[in-house]
């Protein structure tokens, strides 16, 4: 595992992710210094260096970065700028939590070699009930927690079961912590430590009871009223749905939860879909690929049926970049809906812009955008080029393709919406030819296509 991967992903760049990472590593000081400060305050003991140091401090960083975690998908307005939006929130969680779990395993491993060292049984660290001096319920607890970062990587398992280990792994973590600090040793002794600690617990504890109990009664929502369902063909999909009282607000390039009330098993389940209409419009529309069990029973959906809108989130909207005047913007198959919802603003829009838009599909089939496209949003006041890109014909997009023909690239930004491993090699082709980082702004639907397979966000 290289520094720039954490299980298999990229770590985010510190330009797109620079408030996040200041509020990650300023916590992580925070707890290294008070550590320190604790340890400094008295005589150390003589087995202090290297492996009981090493297990405190591995310990502490994994409850620190556990709790900022836990704040990153809390979906919680006031706290999308310091992620960059929600969608890439997630992403930054799905590095956190991890790593808090290495540093768990880690804390485990410097605890047995410092038993090792002063010559007690390891049994005591890795068997609960080895012998009375073993602390079981710590024991036990670090194996369940391995059991289900295990298993919330797995990807065979139903949405359901999936989402209850994704809000289990955060209970069982908050009871260790607590568990930890009311224990005898550094935190309960320094109360600066255990202050600070507490501050960790209460806002990674809140983060966790308003996501998983509070968020569907209290989270902002909007009671829409499907007027019809609109195939696709492809195994796309669009609702188009009308506000029963008050309707919602939102950036083009935005994303929502949607709830179906009225759906037999599934009521309580929150799924994110991008938004394909214009903020100027009264109907909001969703363009969804139906590949999971919850996405297919939307296609059979009946008009006048209850739905229930959560948002909106997300930060991939030129809104946010006002100052690009000119925009490429590259969509692989599905990836092409939050730039409907761009392009039909444009129609109403007069802050002209240039924009290059370009549709990548495996083939003609699968553009089941293009003739909208074509029909309706060329009209746009602002200049829009428009390429159909079905790799069957053209092969594979590349930067410098896309370059040639709208060379020279300065001054412009790039926004990039597709799979994950499509954006990232598209993104890493645009840094090569020069393009900075701060112009390039992607939508990785790692987040959005697992909401639309039966798996929504944590």
């Amino acid at each position: 595992m290289t520094l720039r991967t954490v299980f298999g992903r990229r770590l985010p760049s510190l330009e797109a992710y620079r408030p996040a990472w200041i509020l990650t590593l300023g916590s992580l000081l925070i707890t290294t210094v008070l550590w320190s400060a604790a340890r400094f305050r008295g005589v150390a003991p003589p087995d202090l260096w290297p492996w009981r140091a090493c297990s405190q401090l591995s310990v502490l960083w994994s409850v620190t970065l556990m709790a900022v975690a836990m704040l990153a998908i809390v979906r919680a307005h006031a706290l999308e700028p310091v992620f960059g939006g929600l969608d890439r929130a997630v992403r930054f969680h799905k590095v956190l939590g991890p790593s808090a779990i290495l540093l768990l395993i880690a804390h485990v491993i410097f605890v047995a070699l410092a038993a090792f060292q002063n010559g007690t049984a390891i049994g005591d660290v890795f068997i609960p009930f080895w012998s009375q001096s073993a602390r079981s319920l710590d024991i036990l607890a670090f194996y369940l927690l391995l059991l289900l970062g295990g298993l919330a990587y797995d990807h065979r398992m139903s949405y359901e079961r999936w989402l209850a280990v994704h809000r289990l792994l955060g209970l069982v973590f908050l009871g260790g912590t607590v568990h930890a600090a009311i224990e005898p040793g550094t935190i309960a002794d320094f109360e600066p430590l255990r202050t600070w600690m507490v501050i960790l617990m209460l806002a990674g504890g809140a983060a966790w009871f308003y996501r998983v109990l509070l968020f569907n009664r209290l989270g902002p929502h909007y009671r829409y009223r499907l007027q019809t369902v609109v195939p696709r063909g492809s195994n796309t999909i669009d609702l188009v749905m009308r506000p029963v009282d008050r309707r919602m607000m939102y950036e083009p390039g935005t994303f929502v939860f949607l709830r179906v009330p009225g759906m037999e098993g599934q009521q309580k389940e929150l799924h994110p879909f991008s938004l394909s209409s214009s903020p100027v419009d009264r109907d909001l529309r969703l363009s969804i690929r139906t590949v999971g069990d919850f996405t297919r029973r939307l296609a059979a959906l009946t008009p006048r049926t209850d739905l229930e809108v959560y948002g909106p989130f997300g930060g991939f909207t030129p809104l946010h970049y006002a100052p690009f005047r000119r925009l490429v913007c590259i969509g692989a198959g599905i990836g092409i809906t939050p730039f409907l919802g761009m392009l039909a603003f444009e129609l109403s829009n007069h802050d002209f812009r240039r924009i290059w838009l370009y549709y990548v599909v495996r083939n003609d089939q699968e553009a089941v955008y293009d003739t909208e496209i074509r029909e309706t949003y060329l009209a746009a006041e602002s200049y829009i080029d428009y390429v159909l890109w079905p790799t069957a014909h053209r092969g594979k997009i590349t930067a410098a393709q896309v370059a040639s023909e709208i060379a020279p690239l300065e001054g412009y930004a790039v926004m990039l919406c597709g799979q994950v491993s499509f954006i990232a090699d598209l993104a890493g082709q645009f840094r090569a030819l020069g393009v900075p980082r701060d112009r390039i702004i992607i939508e990785e639907f790692a987040f959005r296509v697992t909401g639309r397979t039966g798996r929504s966000v944590p």
